[in-house]
């Protein structure tokens, strides 16, 4: 409970107005202890532990402890308001253990110990030795000593296998992993907890509990922090006064949702597990209050509303014309899918446009504007999944041939251009190469497969009218409203696990991701995940969405990601996908290809190899 290294009183008589005082538990080191009375009378005034033993001895003797930090809370004045997603979901029964920061020293444990106990009342807490001095929660306390000494190891490793003897008997168990209180940081520059030892990361996993991240809102005061700078033991004794003052104040926390012991599993190792609770606590933290900066940003744009859409009659209409035209590629399953441009399907792009908007802010995306579209529709190629039975738009691609993009603009006539630099050996890649991107399947088909498939068997069909092609390239977004422990961990498992060798060196991101992590918290390692582990983890730290669905489609085909782009104007971040067909696996390309296109692609494939041999 209480792991910073807070003294307190030592037993006090007062004499004259005041009746004497029933001994108050004994915090003070042993040195301090040593002192003579003339001296150490002086030292209890001066912080504070006089008014806390008079607060002390004010309780009746009660031996619960739930009900003494009831009553020690109330004599503080202190109220405690929990909100957050977790607030009501606190498991009952079943191994758990309360990971919390540790912002103010002795209240956020009576705060704990108050709040927790009517529904668990297993709790124990991984405390400092001297809470055991507290006769009235000495039977919470598995007491671990901070301070060293000859005979602190041993004790220290004898109280963890008694916590995990009882987390594993199913039990609940509460730890401030800081091991002191939040203090400041200045190479952080942040009041915030030191770093969490690696034991709370390494006594989760090996009894299995599921966690409960709790963060407690506050800090102690500034001068508290200034004085640790001249030396931890001058921020220690000035604890009691920091619990004074937080007299007749109303203390927030904020209560997260249950971490399963699979997410904890799945993490490579105990130092990632730990880092993973603390930004599991520290991302409840209220966000900073804003700064009024020396030079203000422009104010954001508005978003304005949704555009309505078009007549079905007209939809309807322009979707049976091209079904009558080159334009059908395939029916299947209720579908249609049609390839067109901006000029012939001037309805339907407007639609697209509109269901692109909706879509995209539905993940919190969005260009902000009443339909999602830009200069670069009218010159690029649209493949539209069509609904037959319900009469709408259920998804569209969007794509343009680089190779005619080039011939005709340039460089800058590529959407990708607007997120991504390119070095000239890009486009000397081998092979011709198509790029995707403004990908949707509408919310109302999502629950469905067979849209994102039908689509994918599209674009396979777009291909394959276009011999020589062999590459596709473009972004893939996942969005900004993600936490940044979510984006990071996405960064780093794709740039770790499916970076592009060869394009990795000749594509940058325009405007590089810069993801402050909260509350200090070092940015995650994902080494010993695989793909369902990431999609585990981001699962679990978003409360529902995962890593967005395409990536995991991409990757099947063998495409790789380069680099990153931040579109803060778009509300996403960008990854650069590259996927050579030549290297997609074979069963997949039959799956979108059916064998007959398979082997019309490989044969065009091996014509062009041929003359690359030839010429070069």
């Amino acid at each position: 409970m209480l792991q910073a290294d807070m003294p307190a009183a030592d037993s006090v008589t007062h004499t004259g107005t005041h009746a004497a005082i029933r001994p108050a538990p004994t915090f003070l080191p042993q040195a301090a202890q040593r002192l003579p009375g003339a001296l150490r009378g002086p030292l209890l005034s001066l912080l504070g532990l006089n008014r806390l033993a008079v607060l002390y001895d004010s309780l009746p003797r009660h031996e619960a402890p739930a009900h003494f930090a009831g009553l020690a809370l109330e004599a503080l004045g202190v109220s405690l308001q929990m909100e957050g997603a977790g607030r009501e979901g606190i498991p009952a029964s079943g191994p758990l253990v309360v990971v919390a920061n540790h912002p103010f020293g002795a209240l956020e444990g009576l705060l704990l110990a108050h709040a927790l106990l009517p529904v668990r009342p297993d709790l124990r807490f991984l405390a400092n030795y001297m809470l055991s001095a507290v006769p009235e929660m000495r039977g919470l306390c598995i007491s671990v000593d901070p301070f060293g000494g000859k005979d602190a190891a041993r004790r220290n490793v004898a109280a963890l296998r008694e916590a995990m003897r009882h987390v594993e008997a199913g039990g609940a168990l509460a730890v401030f992993p800081s091991g002191t209180v939040s203090h400041l940081q200045p190479s952080r520059r942040a009041i915030t907890d030191p770093a969490w030892h690696p034991n709370v990361g390494r006594l989760v996993h090996r009894t299995g509990a599921d966690a409960l991240p709790v963060h407690f809102h506050g800090r102690n005061s500034l001068f508290f922090n200034l004085a640790g700078l001249l030396h931890p033991a001058a921020r220690t004794a000035l604890l009691p006064k920091e619990l004074l003052k937080k007299r007749d104040s109303v203390v927030t926390c904020t209560v997260g949702r249950v971490i399963p012991s699979a997410t904890m599993r799945d993490l490579p190792g105990d130092e990632e597990r730990t880092r993973h609770l603390r930004m599991r606590c520290y991302g409840l933290a209220p966000a900073p209050r804003k700064v009024l900066p020396l030079f203000p940003r422009p104010r954001p744009r508005s978003v304005q509303p949704v555009a309505t859409p078009r007549a079905p009659s007209l939809i309807r209409d322009a979707v049976h014309a091209l079904c009558e035209s080159p334009a059908f590629l395939l029916s299947e399953g209720g579908y249609s899918l049609l390839e067109t441009d901006a000029a012939a399907a001037p309805d339907l792009l407007h639609e697209i446009g509109r269901l692109r908007e909706e879509t995209f802010r539905a993940v919190g995306e969005g260009s902000g504007k009443a339909l999602d579209l830009d200069p670069f529709d009218a010159t690029y190629r649209h493949l539209i999944l069509w609904h037959e039975g319900d009469g709408r738009i259920a998804g569209a691609y969007r794509f343009g041939e680089v190779d005619r993009i080039l011939a005709a603009q340039g460089v800058k006539g590529l959407y990708s251009s607007t997120l991504f630099r390119f070095r000239p050996g890009f486009f000397a890649l081998p092979g011709s190469a198509l790029e995707l991107g403004r990908a949707f399947v509408h919310a109302d088909y999502q629950r469905d497969y067979a849209p994102l498939l039908l689509l994918w068997k599209g674009l396979a069909r777009c291909v394959l009218r276009r011999p020589g092609v062999r590459r596709m390239f473009g972004p893939v977004s996942v969005s900004l409203g993600y936490s940044p422990y979510s984006l990071q961990a996405i960064i780093d498992w794709m740039l770790r696990h499916s970076r592009c060798p060869v394009c990795s060196p000749l594509v940058k991101g325009r405007v590089a991701p810069r993801l402050r992590q909260p509350g200090a918290t070092t940015p995650p390692r994902t080494e010993g995940l695989d793909y369902n582990g990431l999609c585990s983890l981001v699962r679990d730290m978003e409360g529902g969405p995962g890593v967005p669905i395409l990536f995991k489609h991409y990757l099947r085909l063998g495409g790789r990601i380069a680099t990153f782009h931040c579109d803060r104007a778009f509300g996403s971040l960008d990854a650069f996908l590259s996927i050579d067909l030549a290297s997609t696996p074979r069963r997949m390309l039959a799956r979108y290809m059916g064998e007959e296109g398979l082997a019309s692609f490989e044969a065009s494939k091996q014509r062009a190899d041929a003359a690359a041999r030839r010429t070069g």
